[in-house]
């Protein structure tokens, strides 16, 4: 998913976006996280399904996951996992009937740009009494390596104004102000991986980094440069750092009884 700004960079990245994600090994591990907080005998809207890898591992799993997303390139992946059972849409304008949603999921989507109020306007809005979002954040627990140390570095100086950050720190106030209740972090799954840094620096001059972040212009170009030196410039560039992290699931719940 993505902002309604920055639809190039999405649609020009989808056909690496899985494999520069952890591909389906990952997405199983997403859906092992979500599975058990959901309602097999309810469907599921997936806002910000992307290529759909998540919700086709929550389908195998027996969920019915109908998917929304702004990147046509995206979603054409998408419609070859699920189908008809997706659209192109704006999580901030969402094609959904008020009040006709028991439970929704977004999996790395809050920190690719879209206004976070009106999100959780949207959200507020078709959820149902009872009904509950589920959102995994790109954020999770970020790895504290040489090359996270400095790919963190790039994050904060990319967003001064912490539009990106998607932690239940930015979002549970932002949710709380429009009626829904954030009951917490649930899943908790720590996660290790393996990247060298020169590796890393291939990524950010491909834009597959992080999110799909809408990197452009000379200011952020040049920050981009800054930051793939000083990967290639530590100790051992081609080898590989085991990476620690954790990923979660937030859980947010419109008040009243479950229809």
């Amino acid at each position: 998913m993505e902002p309604t700004s920055g639809k190039a960079p999405f649609d020009v990245i989808a056909p690496d976006y899985d494999a520069s994600r952890g591909g389906t090994e990952r997405a199983a591990g997403f859906a092992d996280m979500l599975a058990p907080l959901l309602d097999p005998g309810l469907p599921v809207l997936d806002i910000g399904v992307g290529t759909g890898i998540v919700a086709a591992e929550l389908s195998a799993r027996g969920h019915l996951v109908h998917g929304l997303d702004l990147s046509p390139a995206m979603l054409a992946r998408a419609r070859d996992r699920l189908g008809p059972r997706v659209a192109v849409a704006d999580a901030c304008r969402l094609p959904v009937r008020t009040g006709s949603v028991e439970q929704a999921v977004s999996t790395w989507l809050l920190h690719t740009g879209p206004d976070h109020a009106q999100v959780f306007d949207e959200v507020a809005r078709v959820l149902r009494p009872g009904g509950r979002y589920l959102v995994v954040p790109a954020g999770g627990t970020r790895p504290t390596d040489d090359v996270g140390r400095i790919v963190g570095d790039l994050e904060e100086r990319l967003d001064p104004g912490r539009t990106r950050q998607d932690g239940p720190w930015t979002l549970a106030p932002i949710a709380e102000a429009r009626g829904l209740v954030y009951r917490g972090r649930a899943s908790e799954r720590p996660v290790t991986f393996r990247i060298s840094p020169r590796d890393m620096a291939r990524s950010l001059s491909r834009g597959l980094f992080t999110g799909a972040w809408a990197i452009g212009g000379e200011g952020a170009d040049r920050l981009v440069e800054e930051t793939r030196s000083r990967l290639l410039a530590l100790p051992d560039p081609e080898v590989q750092r085991v990476r620690e992290a954790a990923d979660y699931v937030m859980v947010f719940a419109k008040p009243g009884p479950a229809a």
